[in-house]
């Protein structure tokens, strides 16, 4: 049994899906799908449910993946302490993010700091949801995630490291807001938006702001990717509300508004395991400018 195998498992059982655990994995579908087999081969069980909207657990697959966590634990740790007996004090570190988050901040952020720190090596991983980070938190997998856990119970040491604004986004001919500067929440409580999916900081906090202003999210289409969301306002088949990050990424044919009244913040915080790994995290981002 091959502990990729085990990865490969683990994550595709915790995402529920094939496609977002071959990109997490950055490894192709069918690779990850081959993997999967290999496992339930040696097994001699059948451990996940294909189908068109994901897969399941069989009851097979429910004890490994409990078992997997404990022994990927093992592991990773493993691998830490040799490589740093070996490697003259090089540490690896593995951050979990936002696709946002993943490539347009981290990048700028911290590759111009590694250039200079020679015994550091960063590696970055997608995720889709903040709970698969905190799974992966605790299972060693990775040694720190950005995302904004204000309201979120965990044991993990925490320090906020930038907070945007909420914006939204509309074709530049959009006949309502195309030609506004500015909007309120009453002028957008009943529209209907294209969102990212539950289990998203961004969408928790749009939904929380609704229901604390009396009002249900209205959403007419469900994107994992923020990125995708931009094409298809792009393309003026509807309006989103995002994070201002992703103003970056838009084109000229898209208008970011401000929400004059909009309470919402999001506040993207390091999350690791240990505090010196917060600390060195929060060097590097603090060292380079916005």
């Amino acid at each position: 049994m091959r502990i990729e195998w085990l990865e490969a498992f683990q994550q595709t059982a915790e995402t529920k899906s094939l496609t977002k655990a071959s990109e997490s994995l950055h490894i192709s579908q069918p690779a990850l799908s081959k993997q999967i087999r290999n496992l339930e081969d040696e097994l001699g069980a059948q451990l996940l449910l294909r189908s068109s909207v994901g897969v399941t657990l069989t009851t097979a697959g429910q004890i490994l993946l409990e078992r997997s966590k404990r022994i990927l634990n093992e592991v990773n740790a493993l691998r830490r302490e040799v490589t740093r007996s070996q490697d003259e004090g090089k540490v690896v570190l593995t951050l979990g993010s936002w696709p946002s988050i993943a490539t347009i901040y981290l990048p700028g952020r911290i590759a111009g700091n590694l250039q200079a720190e020679t015994k550091l090596e960063i590696k970055v991983r997608v995720f889709y949801s903040f709970f698969d980070m905190l799974t992966n938190l605790e299972n060693g997998n990775l040694d720190a995630a950005f995302f904004d856990d204000r309201g979120v119970k965990h044991p993990f040491y925490t320090t906020p490291a930038f907070t945007e604004k909420f914006f939204l986004f509309v074709h530049v001919n959009h006949p309502l807001y195309g030609n506004k500067d500015e909007v309120r929440f009453d002028e957008i409580k009943n529209e209907t938006f294209v969102m990212l999916p539950e289990g998203c900081d961004v969408r928790m906090l749009v939904e929380k702001e609704f229901s604390e202003r009396g009002k249900d999210l209205d959403i007419a289409l469900e994107i994992e990717l923020g990125q995708s969301i931009l094409g298809f306002v792009h393309a003026n088949l509807g309006i989103a509300i995002l994070p201002e990050i992703f103003i970056i990424q838009k084109k000229d044919t898209i208008k970011a508004i401000p929400i004059s009244d909009f309470g919402a913040t999001r506040q993207i915080s390091v999350i690791t395991r240990e505090e010196s790994v917060c600390r060195q995290l929060l060097g590097f981002i603090e060292s380079r400018p916005s």
